[in-house]
């Protein structure tokens, strides 16, 4: 063991080994040392005696850490020692309060359950969710510490707001992120086990009527890109949101005006053709090929990631509309009544859908494989047509 009393110039003229490491201990301070490796890096540590048994203790590396506070960080060392307590079993102690607060959790439970096995419009909403509504709330708290009343204030708090399905959607995502937490011994029991949802779900039948639809139509096309030809698409392909916003380049084939939905993306998970139009094609056209991502509507500043700016998108469009007791699936359900009026045969609306209930439901749905692409771009012309007179008549 070599030995000798530390002074900066020292610790600055230590030669490093030509090999392994070798260790120096200061004069003064019992136990102290640094050990310094083959490519000159200087460690600091301290070598003490705890009641279990013999502790050493690594207090940091030189210069970035002064010998002055080296030193000092040693001595408390070797008071925490004598007085029975361990240094290193307090640090790992306080990683682990770390490792248990909602922050950590949370980033944890996105990354390993919702983003291997959600999908990734469904992981990126689940962490906007937690993020946007629980985050502000319980960033430092530990999820042990959080019970029912915690969860409560918050939901209720929005449902005052007069949003119960902006309540339900933050209730389901934080009761299946407590879930998850009991699943990994993390929790013994979740704090939303006897809590009920605070509003129950409501199957819309909301249609827009022909002057309504004309002009939301028409202010999407003042709103501009993205929200935009998002929703111009949503009209005019009768897709669902998430399928929309969702749209790869990829998956578009504009030669033969097909676009195919692969089935991780949809909610059947089966493989979605879906003929564009005319007005589709010349949306798409239109659109700007911003930056070098997968998405056709990438998110502002992920070109990774798809659009999630609904909110924002929905606001300004019904202020040019002038209307704002609509969603955006009730497009869905305005094309297929549309077309249902129309004399489209239920069967190639369901087609246009996706569904895989009433006409291809069951046995039906495995054997009938026809494509019916054809009958599919005939109604959804035909709904085309429809669409642009009401934007005319809209417009005057």
């Amino acid at each position: 063991m070599t030995q000798a009393p530390f002074s900066d110039l020292f610790l600055r003229k230590v030669k490093a080994p030509a090999s392994g490491r070798v260790e120096f201990y200061d004069g003064r301070t019992p136990g102290f040392g640094v050990r310094v490796s083959a490519r000159g890096t200087k460690t600091f540590f301290l070598l003490g005696r705890h009641r279990s048994g013999f502790r050493r203790i690594t207090l940091g590396r030189y210069p970035t850490l002064s010998l002055e506070k080296a030193r000092r960080r040693a001595n408390d060392a070797l008071n925490a020692l004598s007085d029975g307590i361990d240094p290193q079993q307090e640090k790992r102690s306080a990683r682990i309060k770390l490792d248990d607060q909602f922050k950590a959790v949370m980033a944890a439970y996105v990354e390993t359950y919702c983003k291997r096995h959600n999908r990734p419009n469904t992981a990126n909403e689940t962490e906007r969710l937690l993020n946007a509504v629980f985050m502000p709330k319980w960033s430092m708290r530990k999820i042990n510490e959080i019970g029912k009343a915690d969860v409560l204030t918050v939901i209720d708090a929005i449902m005052a707001e007069g949003k119960p399905s902006a309540a339900r959607h933050a209730f389901a995502a934080i009761r299946k992120f407590f879930n998850w937490c009991v699943e990994q011994g993390r929790l013994d029991q979740s704090p939303c086990l006897a809590l009920k949802p605070p509003a129950k779900a409501s199957n819309r039948d909301r249609v827009l009527s022909d002057l309504e639809l004309g002009a939301v139509l028409n202010a999407a096309k003042s709103v501009g890109w993205p929200f935009g030809p998002i929703v111009q698409l949503l009209a005019c392909t009768a897709q669902r949101r998430g399928e929309v916003v969702g749209m790869q380049w990829n998956e578009l084939d504009l030669e033969a005006r097909l676009w195919t939905i692969p089935s991780d993306r949809t909610k059947n998970h089966r493989t979605h053709i879906v003929p564009l139009t005319a007005s589709a094609l010349a949306v798409i056209k239109n659109l700007p090929r911003v930056g070098d991502g997968p998405f056709v509507f990438p998110a502002r500043r992920y070109s990774d990631r798809a659009y999630s700016g609904y909110s924002k998108g929905k606001r300004a469009l019904d202020a040019h509309a002038e209307q704002h007791d609509w969603t955006l699936h009730d497009l869905r359900r305005t094309a297929a009544t549309g077309m249902a009026k129309a004399g489209v045969a239920p069967h190639v609306v369901e087609k246009i859908l996706n569904h895989v209930s009433g006409t291809f439901g069951g046995v039906a749905g495995v054997y009938n494989r026809f494509g019916y692409l054809d009958e599919m771009r005939e109604a959804l012309t035909m709904w085309e047509a429809h669409v642009d007179g009401l934007m005319k008549k809209s417009a005057k």
